[in-house]
Protein backbone atom coordinates (compact mmCIF):
# COMPACT_ATOMS: atom_id res chain seq x y z
CA UNK A 1 0.00 0.00 0.00
CA UNK A 2 1.63 3.80 -0.85
CA UNK A 3 1.03 6.35 0.96
CA UNK A 4 -0.69 7.86 -2.14
CA UNK A 5 -3.79 4.80 -1.74
CA UNK A 6 -2.91 5.72 2.28
CA UNK A 7 -3.54 9.60 2.04
CA UNK A 8 -7.89 8.57 0.82
CA UNK A 9 -8.42 6.38 3.82
CA UNK A 10 -9.66 7.07 7.11
CA UNK A 11 -7.10 7.44 10.15
CA UNK A 12 -7.68 4.70 12.11
CA UNK A 13 -5.26 3.66 14.69
CA UNK A 14 -3.98 0.97 12.22
CA UNK A 15 -3.36 3.05 9.44
CA UNK A 16 -1.53 5.71 11.53
CA UNK A 17 0.78 2.69 13.08
CA UNK A 18 1.46 1.46 9.47
CA UNK A 19 2.86 4.79 8.33
CA UNK A 20 4.34 6.11 11.26
CA UNK A 21 6.22 2.35 11.20
CA UNK A 22 7.29 3.17 8.15
CA UNK A 23 8.63 6.80 8.98
CA UNK A 24 9.96 6.18 12.50
CA UNK A 25 7.65 8.21 13.65
CA UNK A 26 6.68 7.90 17.16
CA UNK A 27 3.61 10.21 18.59
CA UNK A 28 5.40 12.63 20.68
CA UNK A 29 3.63 13.58 24.13
CA UNK A 30 5.65 17.03 24.93
CA UNK A 31 4.16 18.18 21.26
CA UNK A 32 0.94 17.09 22.46
CA UNK A 33 0.58 14.98 19.55
CA UNK A 34 -2.95 13.05 19.39
CA UNK A 35 -4.17 12.64 16.12
CA UNK A 36 -8.01 13.03 14.92
CA UNK A 37 -9.33 9.56 13.94
CA UNK A 38 -12.95 10.61 13.96
CA UNK A 39 -14.14 11.32 10.41
CA UNK A 40 -17.22 12.60 11.14
CA UNK A 41 -16.00 15.38 13.38
CA UNK A 42 -12.83 15.85 10.57
CA UNK A 43 -15.40 16.52 8.25
CA UNK A 44 -17.72 18.65 10.51
CA UNK A 45 -14.70 21.30 10.96
CA UNK A 46 -14.67 23.18 7.46
CA UNK A 47 -18.52 23.84 7.95
CA UNK A 48 -18.16 25.23 11.48
CA UNK A 49 -15.65 27.53 10.28
CA UNK A 50 -18.02 28.25 7.05
CA UNK A 51 -15.14 27.97 4.83
CA UNK A 52 -15.41 29.47 1.13
CA UNK A 53 -13.09 29.98 -1.55
CA UNK A 54 -11.26 33.03 -0.73
CA UNK A 55 -10.71 32.35 2.78
CA UNK A 56 -6.60 32.31 3.71
CA UNK A 57 -6.29 30.06 6.63
CA UNK A 58 -3.48 29.40 9.26
CA UNK A 59 -3.67 25.82 10.97
CA UNK A 60 -1.43 25.02 13.98
CA UNK A 61 0.13 21.64 14.56
CA UNK A 62 -0.08 20.43 10.66
CA UNK A 63 0.00 16.48 12.33
CA UNK A 64 -0.80 13.84 9.23
CA UNK A 65 -2.34 16.76 6.99
CA UNK A 66 -5.57 14.93 7.58
CA UNK A 67 -7.25 18.34 8.36
CA UNK A 68 -5.05 20.37 5.79
CA UNK A 69 -5.91 18.47 3.00
CA UNK A 70 -9.92 19.77 4.11
CA UNK A 71 -9.43 23.26 4.53
CA UNK A 72 -7.17 23.35 1.22
CA UNK A 73 -10.34 22.00 -0.68
CA UNK A 74 -12.57 24.58 0.49
CA UNK A 75 -10.34 27.66 0.95
CA UNK A 76 -8.28 29.93 -1.18
CA UNK A 77 -4.94 29.51 0.64
CA UNK A 78 -3.63 27.19 4.01
CA UNK A 79 -0.52 28.25 5.86
CA UNK A 80 0.01 24.95 7.91
CA UNK A 81 3.11 25.12 10.89
CA UNK A 82 4.40 21.91 12.65
CA UNK A 83 6.83 21.72 14.55
CA UNK A 84 8.17 17.93 14.50
CA UNK A 85 10.57 17.55 11.72
CA UNK A 86 9.23 14.25 10.89
CA UNK A 87 6.05 15.12 11.12
CA UNK A 88 6.41 18.07 8.73
CA UNK A 89 8.25 15.42 6.20
CA UNK A 90 5.14 13.10 6.24
CA UNK A 91 2.53 15.70 5.56
CA UNK A 92 4.94 17.79 2.62
CA UNK A 93 4.75 13.74 1.17
CA UNK A 94 1.00 13.52 1.41
CA UNK A 95 0.35 16.95 0.76
CA UNK A 96 2.90 18.27 -2.37
CA UNK A 97 0.00 18.06 -4.90
CA UNK A 98 -1.80 21.05 -3.17
CA UNK A 99 -0.54 24.38 -4.89
CA UNK A 100 -2.49 26.00 -2.20
CA UNK A 101 -0.91 24.93 0.94
CA UNK A 102 2.19 26.54 2.04
CA UNK A 103 4.02 24.23 5.02
CA UNK A 104 6.42 25.66 7.77
CA UNK A 105 8.52 23.55 10.31
CA UNK A 106 9.14 25.90 12.97
CA UNK A 107 7.36 26.22 16.72
CA UNK A 108 4.67 28.42 16.44
CA UNK A 109 5.95 30.32 19.44
CA UNK A 110 9.11 32.74 20.35
CA UNK A 111 8.19 32.66 23.77
CA UNK A 112 5.66 32.08 25.77
CA UNK A 113 4.61 35.87 25.27
CA UNK A 114 5.17 35.67 21.67
CA UNK A 115 4.38 34.05 18.25
CA UNK A 116 7.37 32.88 16.51
CA UNK A 117 7.79 36.83 13.70
CA UNK A 118 8.27 34.38 11.19
CA UNK A 119 4.70 33.09 10.98
CA UNK A 120 2.98 36.62 11.15
CA UNK A 121 5.58 38.41 8.46
CA UNK A 122 5.35 35.38 6.05
CA UNK A 123 0.98 35.82 6.43
CA UNK A 124 0.88 39.30 6.31
CA UNK A 125 2.94 39.70 3.19
CA UNK A 126 0.73 36.95 1.51
CA UNK A 127 -2.40 39.02 2.67
CA UNK A 128 -0.85 42.48 0.93
CA UNK A 129 0.53 40.61 -2.35
CA UNK A 130 -2.90 38.91 -3.11
CA UNK A 131 -5.01 41.74 -1.50
CA UNK A 132 -6.87 39.67 1.35
CA UNK A 133 -7.94 41.53 4.36
CA UNK A 134 -8.47 38.97 7.13
CA UNK A 135 -7.51 35.42 8.51
CA UNK A 136 -9.29 32.19 9.88
CA UNK A 137 -7.09 30.01 12.21
CA UNK A 138 -8.41 26.49 12.27
CA UNK A 139 -6.93 24.18 14.00
CA UNK A 140 -6.64 20.70 16.58
CA UNK A 141 -4.30 22.79 18.59
CA UNK A 142 -1.30 20.86 20.64
CA UNK A 143 -2.65 21.50 24.19
CA UNK A 144 0.29 22.14 25.61
CA UNK A 145 0.77 25.17 24.07
CA UNK A 146 -3.31 26.50 23.76
CA UNK A 147 -3.33 29.06 25.67
CA UNK A 148 -0.01 31.13 25.09
CA UNK A 149 -1.56 30.75 21.15
CA UNK A 150 -4.87 31.66 21.69
CA UNK A 151 -3.69 35.06 23.98
CA UNK A 152 -0.60 35.81 21.46
CA UNK A 153 -2.93 35.65 18.28
CA UNK A 154 -5.99 37.39 19.61
CA UNK A 155 -3.16 39.88 20.78
CA UNK A 156 -1.10 39.77 17.24
CA UNK A 157 -1.27 41.97 14.15
CA UNK A 158 -2.68 39.46 12.41
CA UNK A 159 -5.90 39.96 11.31
CA UNK A 160 -7.34 37.16 12.83
CA UNK A 161 -11.98 37.00 12.20
CA UNK A 162 -12.38 33.28 13.16
CA UNK A 163 -10.37 30.94 15.09
CA UNK A 164 -12.34 27.20 15.15
CA UNK A 165 -10.20 25.07 17.40
CA UNK A 166 -10.40 21.65 19.16
CA UNK A 167 -8.86 21.59 22.65
CA UNK A 168 -8.95 20.40 25.98
CA UNK A 169 -12.46 21.12 27.54
CA UNK A 170 -11.34 22.54 30.74
CA UNK A 171 -9.08 25.22 28.38
CA UNK A 172 -12.56 26.16 26.29
CA UNK A 173 -14.68 26.32 29.84
CA UNK A 174 -12.19 28.80 31.20
CA UNK A 175 -12.40 30.51 27.49
CA UNK A 176 -16.15 30.89 28.32
CA UNK A 177 -16.07 31.49 31.89
CA UNK A 178 -17.92 33.92 33.93
CA UNK A 179 -16.67 35.73 37.21
CA UNK A 180 -16.73 34.45 40.16
CA UNK A 181 -16.41 30.52 38.89
CA UNK A 182 -12.89 29.24 39.67
CA UNK A 183 -12.50 28.42 35.59
CA UNK A 184 -12.85 32.49 34.73
CA UNK A 185 -9.13 34.31 34.57
CA UNK A 186 -6.92 35.78 32.69
CA UNK A 187 -7.54 32.93 29.81
CA UNK A 188 -11.29 34.02 29.80
CA UNK A 189 -10.83 37.60 30.26
CA UNK A 190 -8.13 38.39 26.95
CA UNK A 191 -10.44 35.93 25.41
CA UNK A 192 -13.65 37.44 25.97
CA UNK A 193 -12.28 41.01 25.21
CA UNK A 194 -11.29 40.13 21.94
CA UNK A 195 -13.94 37.66 20.72
CA UNK A 196 -17.45 35.71 21.33
CA UNK A 197 -16.86 31.89 22.81
CA UNK A 198 -18.67 29.73 21.40
CA UNK A 199 -18.31 25.40 22.90
CA UNK A 200 -19.81 23.59 19.91
CA UNK A 201 -19.16 20.34 20.38
CA UNK A 202 -17.55 17.97 23.27
CA UNK A 203 -15.42 14.82 22.33
CA UNK A 204 -14.61 11.72 23.92
CA UNK A 205 -10.77 10.50 24.18
CA UNK A 206 -12.01 8.04 21.65
CA UNK A 207 -11.96 9.84 18.76
CA UNK A 208 -8.21 10.53 19.46
CA UNK A 209 -5.16 8.42 18.65
CA UNK A 210 -3.17 7.41 21.36
CA UNK A 211 -6.39 8.48 23.32
CA UNK A 212 -5.73 11.47 25.83
CA UNK A 213 -6.60 11.45 29.53
CA UNK A 214 -9.06 14.20 29.37
CA UNK A 215 -11.89 14.86 27.22
CA UNK A 216 -11.80 17.62 24.44
CA UNK A 217 -13.76 20.38 22.91
CA UNK A 218 -14.58 22.00 19.40
CA UNK A 219 -14.77 25.91 20.30
CA UNK A 220 -15.85 28.79 17.63
CA UNK A 221 -14.32 32.26 18.56
CA UNK A 222 -15.69 35.09 16.52
CA UNK A 223 -13.02 38.18 16.87
CA UNK A 224 -14.21 41.36 17.15
CA UNK A 225 -11.41 43.30 18.19
CA UNK A 226 -12.79 46.60 17.70
CA UNK A 227 -15.68 46.17 20.39
CA UNK A 228 -13.05 47.51 22.81
CA UNK A 229 -11.03 49.66 20.92
CA UNK A 230 -10.34 53.11 22.42
CA UNK A 231 -11.92 51.68 25.88
CA UNK A 232 -8.44 50.38 27.02
CA UNK A 233 -6.31 53.41 27.06
CA UNK A 234 -2.95 51.68 27.97
CA UNK A 235 -3.25 47.56 27.42
CA UNK A 236 -0.29 46.44 29.30
CA UNK A 237 -1.44 48.52 32.05
CA UNK A 238 -4.59 46.70 31.66
CA UNK A 239 -3.02 42.97 31.44
CA UNK A 240 -1.26 43.60 34.72
CA UNK A 241 -4.18 44.73 36.75
CA UNK A 242 -5.42 41.04 35.72
CA UNK A 243 -2.14 39.63 36.01
CA UNK A 244 -2.00 41.05 39.97
CA UNK A 245 -5.52 39.78 40.68
CA UNK A 246 -5.35 36.66 38.97
CA UNK A 247 -2.06 35.37 40.34
CA UNK A 248 -3.07 35.83 43.86
CA UNK A 249 -7.10 35.00 43.60
CA UNK A 250 -7.51 34.44 47.15
CA UNK A 251 -6.57 38.24 47.98
CA UNK A 252 -8.95 41.18 47.85
CA UNK A 253 -8.59 43.74 45.41
CA UNK A 254 -7.64 45.91 47.45
CA UNK A 255 -4.22 44.03 48.55
CA UNK A 256 -4.30 43.11 44.93
CA UNK A 257 -3.76 46.22 43.61
CA UNK A 258 -1.43 47.67 46.48
CA UNK A 259 0.94 44.63 45.43
CA UNK A 260 1.37 46.40 41.92
CA UNK A 261 3.12 49.40 44.25
CA UNK A 262 1.83 51.97 42.14
CA UNK A 263 3.83 55.05 42.14
CA UNK A 264 2.35 58.10 43.90
CA UNK A 265 -1.17 56.53 44.49
CA UNK A 266 -1.94 55.52 48.07
CA UNK A 267 -3.87 52.54 49.80
CA UNK A 268 -6.48 54.91 50.32
CA UNK A 269 -6.56 56.50 47.08
CA UNK A 270 -7.68 52.76 45.56
CA UNK A 271 -10.33 52.22 48.24
CA UNK A 272 -11.76 55.51 47.29
CA UNK A 273 -11.63 54.12 43.11
CA UNK A 274 -13.22 50.87 44.96
CA UNK A 275 -15.90 52.61 46.38
CA UNK A 276 -16.45 54.68 43.89
CA UNK A 277 -17.39 51.60 41.97
CA UNK A 278 -19.72 50.93 44.61
CA UNK A 279 -17.96 47.40 45.61
CA UNK A 280 -17.11 46.15 49.07
CA UNK A 281 -13.65 46.74 50.04
CA UNK A 282 -13.17 43.47 50.96
CA UNK A 283 -14.24 42.21 47.36
CA UNK A 284 -11.93 40.19 45.45
CA UNK A 285 -10.90 40.61 42.14
CA UNK A 286 -12.44 37.23 40.89
CA UNK A 287 -15.65 38.50 40.62
CA UNK A 288 -15.34 41.55 38.83
CA UNK A 289 -16.83 41.30 35.40
CA UNK A 290 -14.49 42.53 32.04
CA UNK A 291 -16.73 45.65 32.01
CA UNK A 292 -15.69 46.64 35.35
CA UNK A 293 -12.19 45.14 35.07
CA UNK A 294 -11.89 48.13 32.03
CA UNK A 295 -13.51 50.27 34.04
CA UNK A 296 -10.66 49.71 37.27
CA UNK A 297 -8.03 50.07 34.83
CA UNK A 298 -9.21 53.00 33.09
CA UNK A 299 -9.78 55.07 36.47
CA UNK A 300 -6.41 53.89 38.06
CA UNK A 301 -4.41 54.80 34.88
CA UNK A 302 -6.35 58.27 34.84
CA UNK A 303 -5.04 58.79 38.73
CA UNK A 304 -1.36 57.89 37.49
CA UNK A 305 -1.33 60.41 34.73
CA UNK A 306 -2.56 62.88 37.01
CA UNK A 307 -1.07 62.33 39.79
Amino acid sequence: MSEKEINFIPHTPAVLKQIFSQRGITPNKRFGQNFLIDQNTLLSIPDIAELNENDVILEIGTGTGGLTRLLAERSRHVFTVEVDRKLFGMASDILKLYKNVTLVNVNILKTKHELNPDIPTLILNWLREYNQTSIKVVSNLPYNISTPVIINLLESDLPVKLMVLMLQKEITERMAAIPGTREYGILSIITQLFSKVEIVKTLSPGVFWPRPEVYSALVKVSVHKEKFSGRITDYSFFKKIIHAIFTSRRKTLLNSLENLKLPNILREDLKGIIRNMQLDERVRGEVLSLEQLICLSKVICNLRQNS
